[in-house]
């Protein structure tokens, strides 16, 4: 697999509430160097409808080991018109937002507070994105890393925030901790953007008239 990993920080976006207090989209920090672990878990490679839930094993760091069942629950397309009355660049301006929820819950025996799965959106280019940190006011999906605290036998439900570059779609979400690691992959139907009625609001269509 072609792993071209675009993290947040690539995708530098300023986000700017009209109005507001300048909250900004804070790029999730590049994690440190991830780990598999041979353990009681999901086996590398398997592949999961959204829906089904997977034991993942990793390193987020070097002292510390998590483990969670995870699930990705849905995936909606967005319309760019999600970010409407926030400023962005000129290369986010033209990436495909995309909304993940996905379920967790903390089954190892450390508090992984604050630290992010290595979940990436995979596209049509084989590009492997990250999910965003979003701060600030942008309360239609408060994406950013696990809960604080998340003590073992905690649980939640999250939204994530991923955008695709250059016109590009999604093909599956994948977990793939360290380069070389036969990602566990999660596959399924894709919400699309409502469409906005095409006729005048406040207008019904008229009747067609018969013929006698």
């Amino acid at each position: 697999m072609r792993r071209t990993v675009l993290l947040p920080i690539v995708l530098a976006w300023s986000l700017t509430a009209c109005g507001g207090s300048d909250p900004e989209a804070t790029p999730s920090p590049e994690a440190p160097a991830t780990a598999a672990v041979d353990a009681d878990s999901t086996a590398p490679g398997t592949e999961l409808d959204f829906g089904d839930a997977a034991t993942l094993v990793w390193q987020p760091a070097t002292s510390l080991t998590g483990t969670l069942d995870l699930s990705v629950d849905a995936v909606a397309e967005q319309s760019p018109s999600v970010f409407d009355g926030w400023v962005r660049d000129d290369a986010t301006a033209r990436a495909r937002p995309y909304f993940v929820t996905v379920s967790l819950s903390n089954t190892g025996e450390t508090d992984l507070a604050g630290q992010e799965v290595p979940l990436y959106l995979r596209d049509a280019n084989g590009t492997l994105g990250a999910p965003w940190t979003l701060g600030g006011d942008f309360t239609a999906c408060q994406s950013g890393p696990m809960p604080t605290p998340f003590a073992p036998g905690d649980a939640a439900e999250m939204c994530l925030v991923y955008l695709v570059p250059d016109g590009a779609r999604i093909i599956d979400m994948v977990f793939e901790p360290t380069e070389g690691y036969d990602p566990i992959v999660w596959t399924g139907e894709v919400a699309k953007p409502v469409k906005a009625s095409a006729g005048k609001p406040g207008r019904p269509a008229r009747k067609k008239r018969g013929n006698g």
